[in-house]
């Protein structure tokens, strides 16, 4: 009777957990999502209250003021871009590192997985130098290159944990059969793997699409911005209209919702699987 009372006890307990975890989590999206149906004066009456009436005007005006079309394009642009570039140099580096034997391997798989340690805050300044360097400050292509080289460590080490799954015989055979290196990694290996590619694919375009440091350092004000960075130049240097700035967030992180909803049994079902490599 005491251990039914204590996991009753322990159930309650996990219940009360989780919906506190859930309230901090839902609570600021719930609060964007308010503040952007209120008026400038509405907002600053009740803050934290629902609004009295309300008005979508805010979100006419960022439409107006971020120049929606072009933002949501550049958007798309470097996120895609930069995705499809992340995932397959994170396909190529974890196949050589786990499948071709060569003096160096393991060094070179640990000094990328170290790389994971770096705040990107730390080489912020050498990444902008080395982007202006090349030409491509304010151009998509360096946006995208940089999403490439801050999304392959998580990618390798992702792809790698799966790739050394697979029996060294099986590959031996599908060589033997006369398979070059680009038909096994694809044809064998992606297949074997596509629960962790569907996993990182969707967290690579959530962080992408979310993302303002490298945005704002790499394209700065130039008609390539993203539309994060629209967002944040909603607000003025003297006065800061929170329920504009909020009307602008819902339209910005409409995209990652969908995509969160529609793929969310493929992120589970990677991140469930890679737990139990």
């Amino acid at each position: 009777m005491n251990r039914r009372y204590s996991a009753q006890i322990g159930r309650y307990l996990l219940v009360f957990a989780l919906v506190v975890v859930a309230v901090a989590a839902l609570y600021p999206l719930l609060f964007t999502v308010v503040s952007s149906l209120k008026t400038q004066t509405g907002f600053a009456r009740d803050p934290l209250g629902l609004p009295s009436g309300i008005t979508f005007d805010n979100y006419v005006e960022a439409f107006k003021r971020m120049n929606m079309p072009r933002l949501l394009l550049n958007s798309i642009i470097t996120t895609v871009g930069g995705l499809v570039l992340s995932v397959l140099a994170a396909m190529l580096v974890a196949y050589t590192v786990t499948k071709l034997r060569f003096r160096g391997g393991k060094l070179v798989f640990l000094f990328i997985i170290v790389t994971l340690t770096i705040p990107s805050q730390a080489i912020i300044y050498p990444l902008y130098q080395t982007v202006l360097d090349l030409g491509m400050s304010g151009e998509y292509q360096g946006l995208i290159l940089a999403y490439a080289a801050f999304g392959l460590p998580l990618g390798t080490y992702q792809l790698a944990g799966y790739f050394q799954q697979v029996p060294d015989e099986l590959i031996e055979a599908a060589r033997v059969d006369g398979a070059g290196h680009f038909t096994i990694l694809f044809r064998l290996l992606a297949p074997i793997a596509t629960p962790a590619l569907a996993a990182l694919a969707i967290f690579n375009f959530v962080w992408m699409w979310n993302d303002l440091l490298l945005p704002l350092v790499i394209m700065g004000g130039s008609d390539s911005k993203t539309l994060m960075v629209g967002v944040s130049l909603l607000s003025g240097q003297y006065d800061v209209s929170v329920p504009l700035v909020s009307a602008g967030l819902i339209v910005a992180l409409l995209p990652v919702l969908i995509i969160y909803l529609v793929f969310q049994r493929q992120l589970i079902s990677g991140a469930l699987a890679g737990s139990g490599k």
